[in-house]
């Protein structure tokens, strides 16, 4: 296996940036471009609320090796997971979901426990193939609170796997430590790390420093057994010479082809 095949995009429909976040340039790449271009082979696909038309999105990454959709509705309905489960009827590489910001300042609370261990049951044994089931979690959610941390050991023990993101950059040097938290509430989890390309946290362009950094730290993690991959965030502003989009291309050119 190449450290490339260790790497998925956050896919977003293209576009959707275009006036968000601090950015006012016109962007076009869709998630299959940006798989194609950075050489990746796996992607999460996000629709961020809009309305999208699954099947063709399916039907272009059919050449990827695996993909994964957005289900954080399933954390109050159940049913909205029969879709992907269909839907990886005709597209196998569909090999999981994720729910996406899944603390929300507390909103998780809402899902009751029980919907999560029945949702980890339903995408396990489904009559199609196992599906599995990852969160999103943030540094900043985290750390704080031994109380709150406590409690949401609860939460994590139903996902087959957790991805660890830094929402603002600033909080970057903070990392090593956070993960040393993270990983104490992940002890029966896989683990992943998610990698901004663009700071949204602050409304602008993430810098250079910060991405290789970033993606440095994590292939030592991943080289030592300790997590599995990388997610790169987003297709919706990485055609336009963004500094740091670079920096992340060049990193791949250098390290993708390495075994690991």
């Amino acid at each position: 296996m190449k450290i490339k095949d260790r790497f998925w995009l956050w896919g977003h429909p293209e576009g959707c940036f275009n006036t968000h976040w601090g950015n006012n340039q016109p962007s076009r790449m869709t998630p299959m471009e940006f798989c194609s271009y950075y050489g990746i082979s796996n992607t999460f696909m996000v629709p961020m609320g809009l309305p999208v038309n699954r099947r063709q999105y399916n039907k272009s990454f059919k050449r990827l090796g695996r993909v994964g959709w957005e289900t954080y509705a399933a954390g109050k309905d159940l049913s909205t997971l029969e879709t992907v489960i269909e839907e990886a009827k005709e597209f196998p590489n569909i090999s999981c979901v994720v729910y996406d910001d899944f603390v929300r300042e507390g909103q998780f609370r809402e899902i009751p426990l029980e919907n999560l261990t029945k949702a980890h049951e339903r995408l396990h044994t489904n009559e199609v193939k196992p599906l599995d089931m990852w969160m999103v979690l943030y540094t900043r959610e985290f750390g704080l609170d031994p109380a709150f941390d406590e409690e949401f050991k609860a939460y994590i023990e139903p996902f087959d796997g957790i991805i660890m993101w830094t929402w603002e950059e600033k909080d970057v040097p903070l990392i090593p430590e956070k993960y040393e938290i993270f990983k104490k509430l992940t002890p029966n989890n896989r683990r992943m790390f998610g990698c901004y390309l663009w700071n949204f946290g602050e409304y602008k362009p993430a810098t250079r420093e910060a991405v290789l950094w970033q993606l440095d730290w994590y292939l030592e993690k991943i080289r030592a057994g300790e997590a599995e991959g990388v997610v790169l965030h987003s297709n919706p502003m990485a055609d336009l010479d963004l500094d740091a989009f670079d920096a992340a291309m060049e990193w791949m050119e250098l390290h993708g082809e390495e075994d690991i």
